[in-house]
């Protein structure tokens, strides 16, 4: 079989963490206690310093998924996603300026894989912006340029952390910290676009630049206070944000026109060992949009949705560290795609992993048209090893409208909403702390009524930190 030509990539990043873990495995054995200047990083061992910094973080994740829910794709598949991050940055008093570069590829993919920009971003810009600090005790910064980072609770604006390709914006961004504690955000971006798109280019994990446009144009503006319940208890923390999304179609560009606004509230207790916590999200949005990207599409839509999330926990004072959730989504749906209204919610640049399972191949839902219950447990089952369980049953909020990104539909509601339920586990072991992680997880889901079928979806992945 001939060799894909990112092999040679996959080989060398393989043979820089043997070498490592060569290295670092003997040094440990060498000491009975961890070295107190704490993980090994690449930084100091270059002797790097005047303010200059230098890091990276290189995963290789293998995935396989059998008996898939989603149609025309082929219903046993595997990939293997690799990424490679390397982030220089440097400071001089109150200035900043940062260079992150990503390299996100596959092996493993062919012909009739589900392989999407989601999965490929060969060698490009992640993040190059500069920065000024200012005002009393240095509380704000702006940064100008290209940028990535996690907004409140993840689910409208993050980082991506499982996907192996990353969200970025170009624009400007400001973070404001209180003395008290509150913290406020605003930016004013151009959505980054993934390139290129089209399937055979991905299989080849072929390079073109990501660029911005006018677009789409992502503004934001993110409030966090932490004492504005105190005389209730001090561990409440609130936050408050408003995003709009402006979208046009260009001459290189097609959108689905989306102009809306998203406003949301969010409250939560912090987490305490022998006590309960919680955590409430509730999101309106409103505006309008086309219900696809095709150019003859000239017929806007109503857009009014809403997302609400409620959790309930408690964490036991045991040496695992055993904790237990309660977790319940409801996303609105479309409930009539014949009518000039369009309800179904978007998540906009925000994750599922964290609450559906973890994305890849393995990824039939999202915060559109679902009500979801759940339990979640995580535990430590030694000291450097973590496992999670999480079991979830699956609705359609509205029967005639879509499944999640399977885009399966029954428009007569003839089916009925019960999507089915599914078991995911997942188990992190650092091997190294701080520098080497080995990962592996996998998700039973028993699909009903719009898919009749039993996926098994299992990954393993190590993650170098350097």
């Amino acid at each position: 079989m001939p060799i894909k030509k990112n092999t040679a990539s996959t080989l060398l990043s393989a043979a820089l963490l043997l070498i490592f873990i060569q290295i670092e495995t003997s040094s440990l054995f060498a000491a009975e206690d961890e070295s107190p200047n704490g993980p090994w990083r690449l930084n100091d061992a270059l002797g790097i310093d005047r303010g200059f910094s230098l890091s990276g973080v290189q995963r290789t994740r293998y995935e396989s998924i059998a008996d898939n829910v989603r149609p025309g794709t082929s219903a046993n598949d595997q990939v293997m996603a690799i990424r490679t991050i390397l982030n220089a940055q440097y400071q001089n008093g109150s200035f900043s300026s940062q260079l992150e570069l990503v390299d996100a590829r596959q092996e493993l993919a062919d012909r009739d894989s589900v392989l999407r920009n989601s999965t490929v971003n060969s060698l490009d810009v992640l993040q190059a912006n500069i920065g000024y600090t200012f005002g009393s005790e240095n509380s704000t910064n702006v940064r100008f340029g290209r940028f990535s980072e996690d907004w409140g609770s993840r689910r409208l604006m993050a980082r991506n952390r499982f996907r192996n390709t990353i969200n970025s914006f170009d624009g400007a961004v400001v973070h404001h910290q209180g003395s008290n504690g509150s913290e406020l955000r605003a930016m004013a971006t151009q959505v980054v676009r993934r390139l290129p798109t089209d399937f055979n280019s991905l299989l080849d994990n072929d390079r073109e630049s990501d660029e911005s446009s006018d677009a789409q144009r992502f503004y934001g503006i993110h409030g966090s206070y932490p004492n504005l319940f105190e005389s209730f208890s001090s561990r409440i923390r609130s936050e408050f944000y408003l995003y709009s999304l402006r979208e046009k179609d260009t001459s290189e560009v097609n959108t689905r026109n989306r102009e809306m606004e998203t406003l949301g509230l969010r409250i939560r207790a912090t987490p305490t060992v022998n006590k309960f916590d919680f955590e409430i999200e509730s999101v309106i949005q409103i505006g309008e949009r086309r219900s696809s990207t095709a150019t003859s599409n000239l017929n806007d839509l109503d857009h009014e949705a809403f997302f609400h999330y409620l959790s309930l926990g408690y964490s036991f004072d045991v040496p695992s560290n055993l904790r237990l959730l309660f977790e319940f989504d409801y996303a609105s749906g479309d409930s009539d795609p014949a009518d000039q209204d369009y309800e179904r919610f978007d998540s906009l640049f925000g994750p599922t992993t964290f609450e559906f399972g973890v994305v890849g191949l393995y990824n039939p839902f999202n915060r559109s048209n679902l009500m979801t219950p759940g339990l979640r447990l995580t535990a430590d089952l030694h000291e450097d090893i973590s496992l999670m369980a999480s079991y979830r049953h699956f609705w359609l909020a509205e029967e005639k409208d879509s499944w999640g990104r399977t885009g399966i539909r029954d428009t007569s509601g003839d089916s009925g909403n019960y999507l089915g339920q599914h078991l995911q586990l997942r188990v992190r072991w650092d091997v190294i702390p701080g520098n080497l992680r080995i990962e592996t997880g996998t998700i039973f889901l028993n699909a009903k009524n719009l898919s009749n079928k039993n996926t098994k979806y299992f990954y393993m992945g190590t993650t170098f930190t350097f």
